[in-house]
């Protein structure tokens, strides 16, 4: 018959297993509160470009809504003046006063459809266009193989090869450059669209006190 472990046999055991699961745990912090592996810095660049593209898409999104907005406004505008011809024409005081509303109303226009156009323009390509491509893999650096404009200036041959000796951190290093121009353009765009938004809500305004400038006029007229 097998002899059973003495006690002195089970509490080695035990306190061998507490100390390889305090290995294990400090291996586990070191891992954690260290530098990234080159696969994990990877995977995390990708999904914040991802989110940070993402982030591009909303904010068009935003713009053409606004725009939607203003369409309307605008032409309810256009019925005001219409039906309103006689009261803008004449040369009382609220032919004056819906005049100026309407001269108002047409600079804000243009201004926030020129914030509009800085909302949705397209962005990224300046100072790239024109500067000379890297052919030979340098360690660690960007070697600009990801961006659309900088692919198709490449001949198809060379960029084959040149990706099959592309690094890990070649490409880790582009996503993060790329990474810090999508995060750049996100801050103009999201800055203009702030100003579109208030444009819609200063347009409004103006509309609703010609509104009811023209309404006034008509009752007491």
């Amino acid at each position: 018959m097998r002899d059973l472990p003495t006690p002195p046999t089970i509490a080695s055991d035990i306190l061998d297993d507490e100390a390889r699961e305090r290995a294990r745990d400090q291996r586990r912090f070191v891992t954690r509160s260290g530098r990234m592996e080159p696969e994990l810095r990877f995977r995390v660049l990708l999904a914040t470009l991802k989110m940070e593209t993402d982030f591009l898409d909303l904010a068009d999104k935003k713009a053409r809504f606004a725009l939607m907005i203003m369409s309307v406004l605008n032409a309810i505008t256009i019925v005001l003046i219409v039906k309103g011809v006689d009261i803008f024409s004449g040369n009382d005081g609220w032919a004056l006063l819906l005049r100026v509303e309407a001269a108002l109303y047409g600079a804000a226009t243009v201004y926030y459809i020129w914030q509009a156009i800085e909302t949705l323009r397209p962005r990224g390509q300046r100072g790239r266009l024109h500067a000379a491509l890297p052919t030979e893999i340098v360690p660690g650096e960007t070697m600009r193989m990801l961006f659309h404009a900088d692919i198709a200036k490449r001949d198809r041959d060379d960029y084959r090869a040149l990706w099959s000796e592309l690094r890990l951190d070649n490409v880790t290093t582009e996503l993060s450059d790329q990474l810090h121009m999508v995060s750049s353009i996100n801050v103009l765009k999201y800055s203009a669209l702030a100003k579109l938004y208030h444009g819609v809500g200063v347009m409004t305004i103006i509309l609703t006190i010609a509104l009811l400038l023209e309404g006034v006029h008509r009752i007491l007229g």
